[in-house]
């Protein structure tokens, strides 16, 4: 255990003291922090309801003009979750901007045209806009189709033509699809949300840390006292990672206070998660808090000033949560154990199991987690060896 003496020193704890009280005397990084933990629940509950409100079936809103006198079209529109009116004429124009989805218009001379065996015209108006305009045409020429198929069936029977010369083959679409799978981008994108925590919650204390500090000059001061420069990086790491590791916290907590008046049951999504989940998850958040504030702290380190460093680091915390939806949605296959092992995607992995309460190997969550912890303790090392130069602490 003489390894860890140097951890304990008074001039270590009153070092990192010092750190945490900057850490969480600064109420900008801590309201950045706090308010994106509160916010994200409300984000995932938005997407959930936003997906719940567009997998119900929803009536489309039609109107028929010039059709009084084709009983069978008029039937033939009114089959599934539809309401047709009837009108003798109308603008169609202005049946859109009423809140119709679509407007059918009967062109003139229709019953004429058709006994005479012509193509008389049916006029379909939309709104393109609309984001329900779609669902309304799609009906309408569903069975406009369907109807157009059953007339020349008919007309080739009467000349006794068999209808398998009309139709060689019948195609029926099956859709396989449960609601569950449709819903399956939400719980794939709350993971990356939550690490996501991570970057946003010491991304302004990360800064300040190391570029601010080597602004104000302040790096010189630490280096002068009876410390190592590995105990000088760990004090800020540790300090800028538990403000980021208790957001983190906090949204998960959020996130779990919220699922209960979700309809998740309703659209097949399977809750499972447990406390022994809850603890799981945010255990495996640690590691990768320290993983992430201190890659943040050395690039802020090496940026020219304070402002390129918020440039640098504003990009780099889009660049793995876009990784991590990206994997997502491309349904690429982490099935091999290695994958357990690669800070981010491991996490996600597990968090994906954990929300819908499949087991998780706690061996593999354990080895996952200290190789994120020696990848800590490499950066840290390296970091320490970064400050002896003197170039590095030269503020521009």
């Amino acid at each position: 255990m003489n390894f860890l003496k140097p951890l304990f020193t008074p001039v270590m704890l009153a070092l990192l003291k010092k750190e945490l009280l900057e850490v969480w005397r600064d109420r900008r990084a801590l309201c950045v922090s706090l308010l994106f933990a509160l916010l994200f629940p409300g984000m995932i509950a938005s997407m959930t309801l936003f997906m719940f409100k567009s997998q119900g079936e929803k009536t489309v809103h039609l109107a028929l003009l010039g059709g009084q006198d084709l009983p069978v079209l008029e039937q033939q529109l009114r089959k599934g979750q539809v309401e047709l009116d009837s009108l003798p004429e109308g603008d169609p124009l202005a049946l859109l901007e009423q809140g119709y989805d679509a407007v059918v218009k009967i062109d003139e001379g229709f019953s004429t045209d058709y006994r005479h065996f012509r193509s008389p015209k049916v006029y379909l108006y939309i709104d393109s806009s609309d984001r329900f305009s779609g669902q309304g045409a799609n009906h309408v020429q569903q069975k406009l189709a369907e109807l157009r198929q059953l007339v020349v069936q008919q007309r080739m029977v009467a000349r006794g033509v068999p209808l398998k010369v009309v139709a060689p083959w019948q195609v029926q679409v099956r859709d396989v699809s449960t609601p569950s799978s449709r819903s399956a981008w939400i719980v794939g994108s709350i993971p990356a949300l939550l690490i996501m925590t991570l970057f946003i919650g010491c991304l302004s204390s990360s800064i300040d840390a190391s570029a601010g500090e080597r602004e104000r000059m302040s790096f010189e001061v630490l280096l002068q006292q009876p410390l190592a420069a590995w105990q000088v990086v760990l004090a800020k790491v540790l300090a800028v990672a538990s403000i980021s590791w208790l957001s983190s916290l906090l949204a998960l907590i959020s996130l779990m206070a919220v699922f209960p008046f979700l309809p998740l049951a309703e659209m097949g999504i399977q809750h499972a998660t447990t406390p022994g989940g809850m603890v799981a998850m945010g255990l495996a958040l640690l590691p990768l808090a320290l993983l992430i504030a201190v890659v943040q702290i050395l690039l802020a380190l090496r940026s020219q000033s304070f402002k390129d460093a918020q440039t640098q680091l504003g990009i780099l915390q889009l660049l793995p949560v876009t990784m991590l939806l990206v994997l997502d949605m491309s349904a690429v296959e982490l099935e091999q154990p290695i994958w357990q092992l690669v800070p981010l995607v491991a996490q996600q992995q597990w968090f994906k199991a954990l929300l819908v309460g499949d087991a998780v190997s706690i061996m593999w969550m354990i080895t996952g987690s200290l190789v994120s912890l020696l990848l800590v303790v490499g950066c840290i090392l390296g970091g320490a060896r970064a400050l002896q130069r003197e170039s590095l602490l030269g503020a521009t």
